[in-house]
């Protein structure tokens, strides 16, 4: 017990290196007891950790572990947690189709029951990120319909923050930029960085960019920016999160004109797109490749929109893939009327 402690102490402090360890040591004591739940909930938190430091290969092998283990089937909870997990790790990693069927999973063991509404709040969320992701978003924002039903009095500020920004995502995915921004103002409401910055830096960054995405260039999206620029400068964070934070602030110099420093801060990104999820990586190499293009440099351009077209594909992003295919069909189409062809 006192192994647990330590170990959830270390990761409420952010030291996850300090509190996987931990946990391991926790988990090899509860073995020696024959305690085989409390072994579960020491290998979850380990997952955990490996989550919140970027390593999400290493969660994901956890996760697909504990979610086929006899502890998880003994309880619909219990289940829950580790499909959720796996959702997100899934995602984090590119594989989507998977992921939707992990979250899925999830959803199916807590639906309809109040006990279990938060674990149906976070498993709602994992299923409607990853369906976003994957361009089904018709389903998505069809569970995200669901989502705001749960959203009643009794849910705590954070976690409806939470629900509210994922609603808000899908929203502007989906075109509805006045109630994307409505939902996303509902979780600026609800979340704060005097409880939590480094949440409050990823919600300004992932707001940032579901702005971005509608082609929002205004006043607004750059505070998202900044803020998320200040909170990450505070907190730390993963390379990943600086990687995305970069990625963020590119999309923008692009979208107002800026195609210099567009191309100078994204360009560095594909040596490190090993750490990226596959559509991340994707979305990078999408602006990037038109950043250059409308700069002139054709050639090289049309080889980076090639790669993120190849990355979304990965991602089984099929409606993202085809948008990039679009638009290099009509670049090579309008060059080959230039050159009179």
């Amino acid at each position: 017990m006192i192994a647990e402690l330590e170990a959830r102490e270390s990761w409420k402090r952010r030291d996850y290196s300090a509190g996987y360890t931990q946990a391991g040591h926790a988990a090899a004591l509860a073995i020696e007891e024959g305690d085989e739940y409390r072994w579960w909930k020491m290998v979850l938190l380990q997952a955990e950790c490996l989550r919140d430091q970027g390593s999400i290969q290493e969660c994901r092998e956890l996760a697909a572990k504990l979610s086929t283990h006899a502890v998880s089937a003994s309880a619909p909870d219990l289940g829950a947690r580790a499909y959720i997990l796996l959702a997100v790790s899934l995602q984090g990693l590119g594989r989507l189709s998977e992921a939707v069927d992990a979250a899925s999973t999830a959803t199916n063991l807590v639906a309809g029951d109040f006990e279990n509404v938060y674990l149906h709040i976070q498993a709602e969320q994992a299923l409607i990120a990853a369906l976003a992701e994957s361009g089904r978003l018709q389903a998505a924002w069809t569970e995200c319909l669901v989502l705001q039903s749960l959203l009643t009095d009794a849910v705590d500020e954070d976690t409806a923050g939470k629900a509210y920004w994922v609603i808000g995502n899908v929203a502007f995915l989906t075109h509805r930029v006045k109630e994307g921004s409505k939902y996303h103002d509902l979780a600026a409401e609800k979340l704060s960085p005097s409880r939590d910055v480094d949440l409050w830096a990823r919600f300004n960054r992932g707001s940032a960019d579901m702005r971005l995405r509608a082609q929002l260039s205004d006043g607004a999206t750059l505070r998202c920016i900044e803020r998320a620029e200040l909170a990450t400068e505070v907190v730390g964070g993963s390379e990943r999160d600086l990687l995305e934070m970069a990625l963020v602030r590119g999309h923008w110099y692009y979208l107002t004109g800026d195609l210099d420093s567009a191309v100078s801060i994204l360009a560095p990104l594909r040596s490190r797109f090993d750490v990226l999820a596959s559509q991340t990586a994707a979305e990078a190499s999408f602006i990037l490749g038109k950043a250059m293009m409308e700069q002139g440099n054709d050639a090289e351009s049309l080889q980076i929109l090639e790669e993120a077209a190849t990355l979304f594909d990965t991602a089984a992003a099929t409606e993202r893939s085809t948008t990039v295919r679009e638009y290099l069909d009509s670049v090579q189409q309008q060059q080959r009327f230039l050159q009179g062809g």
